[in-house]
């Protein structure tokens, strides 16, 4: 059957008004056009995207095997491709993609950046550790291996469009990770019957999206417990923008018109750039997350879920965790550990006063919760760094303070959203005090020099990225699976 085609027309606008919106229109394009006639050029890594990657709607990848193998041709592809070919100038110890660089992952034993899996206890349980956006499998390496340690089967899955090239994240879709994780999970399913998800950031994100298509009649594995790690529930408004912004790209010919990050990439695990099509796909996959939450709630058939929030958070939004997620979930072992910033008072007039109001409004509510919630913090003492507890069980409105061994370490004032996986012993990122001077590569060193020449934000150089509380963290999760058989 033919369709005739009806052509559109425009709604009639006065001249004068037409002209006065292209007035005000124009300058702003333009302006924002020679703004992005200044960005820097873009290196092989910004412009090459590895072939081969998985997709959600690829057949010929079922088993687990079958994507390690996938990953492997990966890494090829980078090595012919994007280190190779990395100018002379850029052939630097601190850049990931010269040959011989310190931060080239493909001259370490282990290349982190790879999807693995470490055989537990015969008959044993399992645990699937997924990472977040633009990061690897090594944000979770400590705690798999101690869970490995424990007796679990571990799989830790990098997700597609990660542990490559930042232009990867250029073709990122979330559909394509959460097919990831079905892969994964049913990978596990064949031969243990309690699997357990960990998630840090992105990663919780994909967990709370594999369990509400469960609950939506897909036919999937079942999660036995869910621990989530700084959950990306919601971000953070700038990326509202970030699809309009991108279309500057074509419009004005820049390449670099497509990334709302250009950085050095000097971390081996990690992508210091970051192009606008990630925080696309994060908007709409959070707002895709918040429609199924309100859909499917009270949320009576979630597992266990044990939930690790920083009370400041720069890149997610913290509160909605709360508001959208454990406020929706029917008493079942669930259980928050909100670690509050540092109130020694001598730091308050450096800080903003209300950036976590609102946990202190969630500690001091009276109002029962379907959760245990255990602030940690200094307030009881905010002449002194150190922490205690605050713990309030599921249903009671009365918390009880216990006193901890732990306190802030001099100087630290928060944690943030890339410290709380990470322990001050990691031999990346900990603490520079507890590391052996051992020549190593480590990324958490202060650089002091003069504003303005460095080409790293100093925004990024204050963020810690390290969790002193971490053993205290560890110790809940591993108790937390422990007793979800």
């Amino acid at each position: 059957m033919l369709i005739a085609k009806i052509p559109m027309r425009l709604p009639y606008l006065p001249r004068p008004l037409l002209f006065f919106i292209l007035g005000l229109v124009t300058p702003v394009v333009l302006l924002a056009i020679v703004r992005v006639k200044k960005l820097p050029e873009l290196s092989v890594w910004h412009t090459h995207v590895p072939v081969g990657d998985y997709r959600a709607e690829r057949t010929d990848i079922q088993r687990f095997s079958q994507y390690q193998q996938l990953e492997k041709q990966l890494l090829v592809d980078v090595e012919s491709q994007i280190i190779a070919h990395t100018s002379a100038d850029q052939q630097r110890l601190i850049n990931r993609y010269a040959k011989t660089s310190l931060t080239n992952p493909l001259n370490y034993p282990q290349n982190w950046n790879l999807s693995y899996l470490l055989p537990g206890k015969a008959g044993g349980e399992a645990v699937l550790l997924v990472h977040g956006l633009s990061d690897s499998p090594y944000s979770l390496r400590a705690l798999a291996l101690q869970l490995h340690a424990a007796g679990y089967t571990v799989l830790g899955l990098r997700l597609p469009g990660h542990g490559t090239a930042p232009a990867a994240l250029t073709q990122f879709k979330w559909q394509d990770a959460a097919g990831a994780v079905r892969l994964a999970m049913r990978e596990l399913a064949q031969t243990h019957q309690r699997i357990h998800v960990v998630g840090y950031s992105t990663g919780a994100t994909l967990a709370c999206e594999y369990q509400l298509a469960r609950m939506g009649g897909e036919p999937l594995p079942a999660i036995r417990s869910m621990t989530l790690i700084s959950p990306a529930i919601a971000v953070t408004s700038a990326a509202k923008y970030a699809k309009w912004v991108s279309y500057l790209a074509p419009i004005s010919g820049v390449g670099a018109a497509a990334w709302s990050e250009l950085a050095p990439e000097y971390n081996p695990y990690k992508y210091n750039s970051f192009p606008f099509n990630a925080a696309v796909q994060m908007r709409e996959f959070t707002l895709y997350l918040h429609q199924q939450l309100l859909a499917r709630a009270p949320l009576n058939d979630w597992p266990p879920t044990n939930v690790f929030l920083s009370a400041v958070d720069n890149t997610v939004v913290a509160e909605p965790v709360v508001t959208l997620l454990m406020s929706q979930l029917k008493p079942n072992r669930h259980q928050l550990m909100l670690f509050d910033l540092n109130r020694y008072a001598e730091y308050s007039p450096l800080l903003n006063p209300r950036a976590a109001d609102w946990a202190l409004k969630l500690a001091d509510s009276h109002q029962p919760r379907p959760y245990r919630l255990q602030f940690v913090t200094n307030r009881q003492q905010n002449q002194g760094s150190v922490v205690s507890i605050e713990d309030t069980p599921a249903g009671a409105m009365q918390a009880t303070i216990h006193p901890t061994n732990y306190q802030w370490p001099n100087g630290i004032f928060a944690l943030s959203h890339i410290a709380l996986p990470f322990s001050p012993q990691d031999p990346l990122f900990g603490d520079p005090a507890q590391q052996a001077n051992d020549h190593t590569l480590k990324l958490n060193q202060s650089l002091i020099g003069e504003r303005g020449l460095l080409q790293i934000s100093g925004n990024e150089i204050l963020r810690l990225r390290y969790n002193p509380f971490y053993a205290l963290q560890e110790q809940e999760i591993l108790q937390f699976i422990a007793q979800s058989h």
